[in-house]
């Protein structure tokens, strides 16, 4: 979500504009230049390095967002490091309060301002808001404590005794990457103010028109109840749009808050569905008195039916890919051109369904994912806990914690289509099937929009006889990570849960002195002649995209795992060609007639598969437009033949070759 506002990039020295009298929440970044410092015998605080007194000038300098893990001055540091800020504030108008908002500080988080301390945070991938109003004065110290160090309370974390061999136990699988990883803001929001906004949309007449509805929270900060004036308006390619949504005008409580709905349709004639290979997106502006909060979304309906998972009424069966947050010099901070890349080699090799992580992901990452077209399934965290942290009141509500923030961060991006509840964790246990029960409910209190599902290790064992004996029974769709026997694990999965859809969330071999690229490819080639021979599949995720870093116990000796389709730098392994002709969801045929060449190309009807829209078939300089093809349709081209080595290509969207073939 974002503000109508103006936005400053800010130096050494942050201040607010003059003349806020009558303003709407307005927002600065707090990025770029900050002041740092390791503190590995934890004496900051003691010290007094939080006082606005401290003299912090001879520290050293970095860049925010910033991950001391990956700088070579602090490398793989674990513990407690120090930043500091200086910011001049001048006097708001009476009623307007001002906060700290942190897109991710990994892991824990204290914050003071001018000696003060403001608010405490746990949890490395979620946002995080803290109000400063009544610490503030005109010139301003900002400090952060924060600690990346993991233990058995910490999601992720170490897991309790027993539970693995005693290393492994002791180890999360991916690095600690700490620091503040994503950008911060300074928000001034006015005495009124819209704290979020949530926007649902359905489709369900026959006439076409979309039903939209906007949920919206409003607060009072003042001590005397206030009328709030509020309205909607939606708009596409920046074109208002004629949306029958009445004003809403209602008190709001002194110190309090509520929820205003409102309501209305789009004509059939201003709809346009959103679709992987077609998404398109719309903005939806709402005006308290005077704030302004807008928020883009895509009108698209997801449902299950039976075994199949229907977007827009349509069977959705596609490959994807894990992507854990890792880059070389980077660590968890997504830059925005590996982002690009990423996403870029991910959509070219149909891997358009996604768990991509076990952790919250970058709001860039889903703007993105938004606006090129992809299906993603978003995780808190849970990570291979086991039953007593499950059963634990303060991990429960940790978990709760980062679910609901990322849960309000993502609930109007189009592309996340579930909710996962976690990884690997003890599902067959009691412990395990209450965490699923009690977390699927609390999430649908949250967002009954989105599906729900975890990614199982024990759904496809031979111990599973029954839906009772496994967590699966609670969700939604079953996903499964399952590496090897991949027809026998699924049809088992099936038998005992028949009316459910199956996604494999995890599936992938890695690279290493007995396993070949070789190997892989084989591997893979063999897990899809399993794969289209089950229909009630609507997925397959490999693990993983790009290698890793970690210290988990098998790693190899560079500090990577090579699980990727990618090198760490992103360089292409043969695998990836592989996966990028198994994941596209058309063939094509050709043939040499004369001096004519005949294509025909034809949409799947096994694995993967979906609907083929907004594609074009080039082959040399030649362009030509497909038509829309259903799975099991075909389109035949005749064309002049070209010299040879000449390559036929489909090119999606404009832009992303999704499979290439050579005459």
């Amino acid at each position: 979500m974002k503000r109508k506002t103006l936005y400053y990039t800010l130096l050494m020295m942050v201040m607010l504009p003059p003349g806020l009298a009558a303003q709407p929440t307005r927002t600065q970044f707090l990025n770029d230049q900050w002041t740092f410092a390791i503190d590995p015998l934890k004496t900051g605080e003691g010290s007094g390095w939080h006082t606005a007194a401290f003299a912090a000038g001879g520290f050293d300098k970095v860049q925010v967002p910033h991950c001391f893990s990956v700088d070579p001055r602090y490398f793989f540091y674990t513990g407690t490091a120090w930043y500091f800020k200086q910011f001049a504030m001048p006097a708001m108008p009476t009623g307007y309060r001002a906060w700290l908002r942190f897109d991710a500080v990994f892991y824990k988080a204290t914050v003071w301002v001018s000696g003060k301390k403001a608010g405490m945070h746990e949890g490395g991938y979620t946002p995080f808001e803290i109000d400063i109003t009544d610490h503030l004065l005109a010139n301003n110290r900002l400090t952060l404590a924060v600690n990346n160090e993991w233990d058995t309370t910490t999601i992720p974390g170490a897991k309790t005794a027993g539970a693995l061999p005693a290393n492994a136990a002791q180890m999360v699988a991916w690095m600690n990457y700490g620091g503040i990883t994503r950008p911060v803001q300074l928000i001034v929001r006015p005495p009124v103010f819209i704290q979020r906004m949530q926007v649902i949309t359905d489709v369900a007449n026959k006439k076409g028109d979309a039903l939209v509805r906007i949920k919206a929270i409003i607060n009072n900060n003042t001590s005397q109840a206030a009328s709030a004036s509020i309205v909607a308006n939606i708009y596409y390619n920046k074109q208002k749009l004629p949306f029958s949504g009445k004003p809403v005008n209602k008190q709001v409580s002194a110190n309090g808050n509520t929820l205003i709905v409102l309501e209305g349709k789009l004509p059939a004639a201003a709809v346009k569905r959103w679709y992987p290979n077609d998404p398109h997106l719309y903005e939806a502006e709402v005006i308290c008195n005077n704030d302004t909060l807008a928020s883009t979304f895509g009108i698209r309906n997801v449902e299950i039916k039976g075994t199949q998972i229907l977007l827009n009424g349509e069977p959705i069966r596609l490959g994807g890919a894990n992507r854990p947050l890792d880059y070389p010099g980077y660590g968890s901070i997504d830059p925005e051109h590996v982002l690009i890349k990423d996403l870029q080699l991910m959509k070219q090799a149909g891997m358009e369904f996604c768990r991509l992580s076990h952790y919250p992901v970058s709001e860039s990452l889903l703007n993105k994912a938004d606006s090129i077209g992809l299906l993603l399934i978003t995780e808190a965290g849970n990570w291979q806990m086991t039953s007593k942290q499950m059963a634990d009141t303060a991990m429960r509500a940790k978990f709760r914690s980062q679910m609901q923030e990322m849960i309000e961060r993502d609930w109007n991006h189009p592309s996340v289509i579930a909710y996962s509840l976690g990884n690997e964790f003890e599902s067959q246990m009691p412990e395990g099937q209450a965490w699923v029960k009690d977390m699927g409910a609390f999430v649908k209190t949250l967002d009954t929009t989105r599906l729900i599902t975890f990614a199982s290790y024990h759904v496809w064992r031979n111990n599973i006889k029954k839906p009772e004996d496994e967590a699966s029974q609670y969700v939604d769709f079953i996903s499964a990570n399952i590496y090897g026997s991949h027809l026998k694990n699924l049809q088992h999965i099936h038998e005992v849960y028949p009316n459910k859809p199956v996604y494999v969330s995890e599936f992938g071999i890695r690279v290493t002195e007995r396993n070949t690229e070789e190997d892989r490819i084989a591997h893979f080639k063999k897990a899809f002649v399993d794969f289209r021979q089950c229909d009630y599949l609507a997925g397959a995720s490999v693990w993983s995209f790009n290698d890793y870093m970690s210290r988990y116990p098998g790693t190899d000796a560079s500090g990577y795992r090579a699980w990727g389709l990618v090198t760490p730098e992103r360089q292409i392994r043969p695998a990836y060609t592989t996966l990028q002709t198994e994941f596209a969801p058309l063939v094509i045929q050709t043939k040499k007639e004369g001096e004519q060449l005949s294509v025909l190309v034809t949409a799947r009807t096994d694995f993967p598969t979906r609907t083929l829209r907004n594609c074009q078939l080039q082959y040399g300089n030649t362009i030509i437009k497909l038509n829309t093809l259903k799975p099991g349709e075909s389109q035949q081209v005749k064309l002049p033949v070209q010299g040879e080595g000449v390559r036929l290509s489909i090119i999606q969207s404009g832009k992303f070759e999704i499979l290439k073939h050579t005459p």
